[in-house]
């Protein structure tokens, strides 16, 4: 126990798991701990000191459980062989596991898992670092939003800031991260490894201060002295931008009700076969491109493979092959991969020389088969040297083939001739004594022995020397098994080491080829989105988008990529050019109204990643950024009310919004009185109009219909119900205003008591003037104040009151 806490003051942050014999024990408030997470019997001998342990051999589902709940565990093991230590075995922590600096196959998903650090100067440096892949990215932001936006696209597992991070901030990030902790200012100072393989001139120094902590605490939990890693500085000038409140309310990859994946956009595209696909499908869709070049060339891509079945078929198959070829990598970095790694690196890059021989006419896929480096030398090494169903453990042997190394091959014989001896000694022993139920038995405890049943012990010869009595049996040694056991175990023993000295040999000669491997991931990662992108294009009817760098977005029978999968649905066209950028589009709640907003924007995303479309047609002017301002939410921890909340998320659009961006805006207004609300509303759409950003605008204010009158490029769409008398959708947009909302009717068709409806209908009559109102709105509405003198606007104002008398005359 004073081992142990001299340990555990080491790792007061961590869960110490303390390899003892079979078990990782787990002792006082870690063991309390542990059992109350894990469900562990808790004992105690003195209602003092606890204990609580887990199997060794079946450690990772519990280290799992305690990552995602954010622990630290720090793993203890014994480094040395217990039969040979004197006194206490020497044990020592080999690993810090935390939620962001996984490199376990048993504790990763598919998915990417970052570790995130963040550094405050003049400028945000942000620092994304996951290294189950070795992908080390940094950036500097200006504002604590763009962090946040950044925070949701790469959603890392776990966070780390200075100590002197500001408390409001920490506590924003908290909400987006589920492990942030707080880390010695030391961290944040630049790392010399940072120095020696970067220029740091062309980093910001928060960007370099970011990287420095995080090359820092990767080193710290792998418990490695050199971690190299090359950074890369990455931009948000060549993609469009997608803030967080954009992917939330498009429902890009996580969805609104429970934030899972399902009826996400990205649930819907990843069809892909690898997991390095995968993660880069996900890349694409957080940073949509506003390169027309290279938005061609994917969709060239994706066009030949959607025409070509057989092909992209066999093309498909071949890449379910490819393992995941950034993770073993890393592994083999990190000198932590076992033969099982390095059979699967074989077999992928074998797949990858099939992968070859295609024949494509895209230069996408040209250039993407061209630069994939050949590794035959790579391939024949591992074949030559590793058996082909090798053991998880890389230090019980069995792991190198016979014929590869003359040392191992003359030892596995002479442990063949030593194994038959003990298996011939058997019989000759039997015939010896005349005891026909001898057996000879092995175990770890007294190696080899002879069994004789107790009632023949009086046939046991003298030369046998008793070693163990059972109940029913005697156990005995000879010499001539002693000095052959002696032999054979030191044999084995040698095997072992001298197997393990050759497999890291190989694996540090395929550590020589790492660079050329992370390339080959690359492309390989690139295919299988491509050859995903024409699956589904096939599987959903998807149609090839037009890219240009107009103004307009032109949609023909465009559908909402994931509703359509779970409802039957009607295309609707989208029109959006300079004589019509700005759409108000009105009618009854759930119509779909806010559907065919969104249906617009993904369209839009999905033809910018280079993917085909849901519609019949489609002409895409590039967007530089989409903005919506969908749903009603507020933010009681701060104090904002839904109407703050979406006062702020409107100004955030007002003050960013282009010429070129895509902005969505629902119901804006509707969370404060109807006069400020409406008034908003129209302020908005000026300013949307002046400003001439691509505007779809769903509103209940039908009175905004007016500014079509008002505002050239501003268009009156709807959508309207069947029949008057009943509650049926056509979800169909047209062209006009909508006279209605039918929100009586819809409270009616949910069962509201018929006296709150009918009540509902008198006040509704009572309080519009039976409609009225609208005239008069128009009739002021003509009066351009700024162009009167006072003696004029005295002389309009009189016959605008004559004229609203005349409106309101019964």
């Amino acid at each position: 126990m004073k081992q142990y806490y001299r340990i555990k003051e080491k790792y007061k942050d961590s869960l110490l798991f303390f390899r003892v014999g079979d078990f990782y024990e787990l002792f006082d408030e870690d063991a309390k701990i542990a059992s109350q997470e894990l469900g562990l019997v808790l004992t105690t001998r003195d209602k003092r000191h606890f204990m609580a342990g887990v199997p060794h051999h079946a450690v990772f589902p519990y280290i799992k459980r305690l990552i995602d709940k954010g622990y630290k565990v720090a793993i203890c093991e014994q480094v040395e062989d217990p039969s040979k230590a004197k006194g206490l075995v020497k044990r020592e922590v080999v690993r810090v596991i935390t939620p962001g600096t996984l490199i376990e196959e048993e504790l990763l998903t598919k998915e990417n898992n970052y570790l995130m650090s963040v550094y405050k100067g003049k400028l945000f440096g942000l620092a994304f670092i996951d290294i189950s892949t070795s992908e080390f990215l940094t950036i500097a932001l200006e504002s604590f939003d763009e962090v946040i936006v950044e925070t949701l696209k790469f959603t890392p597992s776990e966070c780390i800031v200075p100590p002197d991070f500001e408390e409001e901030l920490l506590e924003e990030l908290k909400k987006h991260v589920k492990t942030v902790h707080t880390v010695s200012g030391e961290y944040f100072t630049l790392d010399d490894t940072i120095k020696e393989n970067v220029d740091i001139n062309e980093f910001e120094e928060e960007c370099l201060r970011a990287s420095s902590a995080a090359i820092r605490y990767v080193r710290d939990s792998l418990l490695i002295k050199n971690l190299v890693i090359r950074l890369q500085k990455y931009t948000q000038r060549n993609y469009m931008i997608l803030d967080s409140t954009t992917l939330r309310n498009l429902e890009i990859f996580r969805n609104l009700i429970d934030g899972s994946r399902k009826g996400t956009l990205f649930e819907v595209l990843d069809k892909t076969v690898t997991a390095m696909g995968s993660r880069l499908l996900k890349k694409w869709i957080e940073r949509p491109l506003l390169d027309i070049n290279e938005i061609e060339l994917r969709l060239d891509a994706v066009e030949e493979l959607k025409e070509k079945f057989f092909v992209r078929l066999s093309l498909r198959e071949i890449l379910r092959e490819v393992a995941d070829l950034e993770r073993i990598i890393s592994r083999v970095s990190y000198k932590t991969a076992n033969a099982r790694d390095l059979i699967a690196l074989k077999n992928s890059l074998k797949a990858v020389n099939n992968i070859k021989e295609f024949c494509f006419e895209s230069r996408k896929l040209r250039d993407l088969l061209n630069e994939i480096a050949n590794l035959n030398d790579l391939v024949e090494l591992i074949e030559r040297a590793i058996v082909e169903d090798p053991p998880h453990s890389v230090k019980d042997g069995g792991i190198i083939k016979d014929g590869y190394c003359e040392e191992l091959d003359v030892l596995r014989r002479f442990r063949e001739e030593q194994n038959n001896f003990i298996k011939m000694l058997e019989q000759r022993e039997r015939k010896r004594t005349g005891i026909e139920k001898l057996k000879v038995g092995y175990n770890s405890v007294i190696g080899y022995y002879i069994e004789i049943p107790k009632s023949k012990s009086r046939f046991v010869p003298s030369d046998y020397k008793r070693v163990q009595t059972l109940v029913n049996a005697e156990r005995f040694k000879i010499k001539e098994m002693e000095e052959r056991e002696d032999k054979l175990l030191a044999c084995e023993e040698r095997i072992k080491k001298l197997e393990l000295d050759l497999f890291e040999e190989v694996r540090d000669k395929v550590a020589e080829k790492v660079e050329e491997i992370k390339e080959i991931a690359k492309r390989v990662a690139e295919i299988d989105v491509l050859s995903t992108f024409a699956e589904i294009s096939v599987l959903y009817n998807y149609t090839r988008p037009k890219i240009n760098d107009g103004y307009g977005i032109l949609i023909r029978d465009g559908r909402h990529p994931t509703v359509e999968l779970c409802t039957k649905f009607v295309p609707n066209d989208v029109t959006m050019d300079e004589n019509s950028h700005v759409l108000i589009i009105t009618g009854p709640n759930m119509a779909g109204k806010s559907t065919y907003l969104r249906m617009a924007a993904l369209i839009t995303i999905m033809a910018q990643i280079g993917c085909f479309v849901p519609a019949s047609y489609a002409v895409i002017g590039v967007v530089d950024r989409i903005f919506t301002r969908i749903g009603s939410v507020d933010d009681i921890t701060k104090g904002y009310s839904t109407f703050m909340v979406e006062m702020l998320e409107v100004s955030k659009i007002l003050r960013n919004a282009t010429k070129r961006s895509l902005v969505l805006l629902d119901e804006v207004g509707k969370s404060t009185g109807t006069k400020e609300g409406f008034s908003l509303a129209w302020a908005i759409v000026e300013y949307l109009h002046k400003i001439r950003a691509k505007t779809l605008f769903a509103t209940h204010y039908h009175e905004l219909s007016e500014l079509e009158n008002e505002l050239e490029g501003v268009k009156n769409y709807h959508f309207g119900i069947l029949e008057d008398d009943k509650l049926e959708f056509d979800r169909k947009i047209k062209r006009g205003a909508a006279s209605d909302s039918y929100g009586i009717k819809i409270a009616e068709f949910v069962k509201i008591p018929k006296e709150i409806t009918k009540r509902a209908y008198e006040i509704m009559k009572r309080f519009s003037l039976n409609g009225k109102d609208a005239e008069i709105v128009k009739e002021i509405a003509k009066i351009d104040v700024n162009s009167l003198t006072p003696v004029q606007a005295l002389v309009e104002l009189d016959k605008i009151v004559r004229k609203c008398r005349e409106i309101l005359r019964d």
